[in-house]
């Protein structure tokens, strides 16, 4: 049988972790049962952390967490996220100052207004809309979110607006995309740790239960991301950086903490991770996302005794190409290629993941690149390969039997 090693990346701890073992526990069985996944969590074991609380980091105070090209439609759905991934409450906003401002609903006697209507469906929730969100593994954030939504001023000012929840308004899928976005910035594991099908599907279930349509909402959109892009633009001020910088700090550790503490203490990493792949009944495939392809490709490059019945590496959204073009890497000076003995190699990228990178290129025939389409924005393309179906298709494939 199989075995599987799945080796995390960077800034991944124990909550996040065990939720990517499940989701490719369970994207591996449905496409090939034969094979075991084995955990791998050395972040928990070995990883960086702050050992004197930050003290060093001005005004930082730990974080207590569960830790204009014509676009495409594809595109433009992707610029939409990284909106809604940003502040979900982005196009509520843009919506509650979209119409005029003395332009006033149609009085009708006895009529309730479209946005109180919505209003007062938001506070039940469907049971069409709980369905969809257990699939999309949301349904415990659901009654949090919604309260939430509830108690914006942003939500009510939308609910107020002339005509607000009427046909062509677009509201009820604004707030539907809304409540969605909510559930997963809280996720440990990043936003695109849902896959897009179940991610759109909860959102159409929100819509479907209000009422909603899709009618009027392109130009409601269009100003949502040009007032994006200026406040974007605005974030980057100074003074704003410095009041946030412990936030800034706790979200930036997680990711360079890791590399700088494997670069620095790479070989316990490494020792840890040939422990494990010891322990495996063969074949074993290295399967390591990130700064795991990382840590993966040194175990199999450098010249040490290795575990003979490792038959495959897999790397996902990996910097292994990069770091070895700029001879960054603790196992291979630039310019000495791969060693005889070296395994397969499959490696697979999002061209809008940037921390992916191509190894064909640098290595020659014996990597191969495969890219996938992780239907993500960049700032979540990187977090997102374990939610593709695509990528089990093409594990079902490599994985030897």
């Amino acid at each position: 049988m199989t075995s599987v090693l799945l080796i995390h990346g960077t800034g991944v701890r124990a909550p996040a972790y065990a939720s990517a073992l499940r989701a490719v526990r369970a994207g591996l069985a449905r496409v090939r049962p034969d094979v075991t996944v084995a955990e791998c969590d050395w972040g928990s074991a070995l990883g960086s952390y702050l050992r004197a609380d930050g003290a060093s980091i001005p005004g930082y105070r730990p974080q207590k967490t569960d830790t204009t090209p014509r676009r495409a439609p594809e595109d433009e759905e992707r610029a939409r996220w990284a909106l809604l991934y940003a502040e979900p409450d982005a196009e509520l906003t843009l919506f509650a100052l979209s119409g005029p401002s003395n332009r006033t609903a149609p009085f009708v006697p006895g009529a309730v207004p479209g946005g109180q209507r919505l209003w007062q469906e938001t506070e039940t929730v469907a049971d069409a809309v709980r369905d969809a969100w257990k699939a999309a593994g949301l349904a415990g954030q659901l009654d949090d979110v919604v309260r939430e939504l509830r108690a914006s001023a942003v939500f009510r000012s939308a609910c107020d607006a002339p005509d607000g929840g009427g046909p062509g308004r677009g509201l009820p899928r604004l707030t539907g995309r809304s409540l969605v976005a909510r559930a997963l910035v809280r996720l440990p594991e990043g936003p695109g740790a849902v896959p897009v099908a179940e991610r759109d599907a909860a959102v159409d279930a929100v819509t479907d239960a209000l009422g909603g349509d899709e009618r009027g909402l392109a130009d409601v959109v269009g100003r949502s991301l040009g007032a994006f892009a200026r406040l974007a633009e605005r974030s980057g001020g100074s003074r704003l950086v410095v009041s946030r910088r412990g936030a800034i700090s706790e979200h930036g550790l997680g990711f360079s903490g890791d590399i700088l503490s494997y670069l620095v203490r790479g070989e316990a990493v490494r020792a840890y991770v040939a422990e494990l792949a010891r322990a495996l009944p063969a074949p074993v495939v290295l399967l390591g996302h990130s700064l795991g392809g990382v840590i993966a490709f040194d175990l199999l490059a450098a010249r040490q005794p290795l575990p003979p019945h490792i038959a495959q590496l897999i790397t996902v959204g990996s910097q292994a190409p990069l770091l070895y073009e700029l001879d960054a890497l603790p196992s291979r000076p630039y310019g000495t290629g791969l060693p005889a003995r070296f395994p397969e190699w499959l490696n697979v990228y999002d061209p809008r993941d940037l921390l992916s990178f191509l190894g064909s290129p640098i290595f020659g025939s014996r990597v191969r690149d495969v890219e996938v389409d992780n239907g993500q924005p960049v700032s979540a393309a990187h977090g997102a390969y374990w939610a593709n179906p695509r990528l089990y298709e093409l594990l079902a494939q490599a994985l030897p039997e």
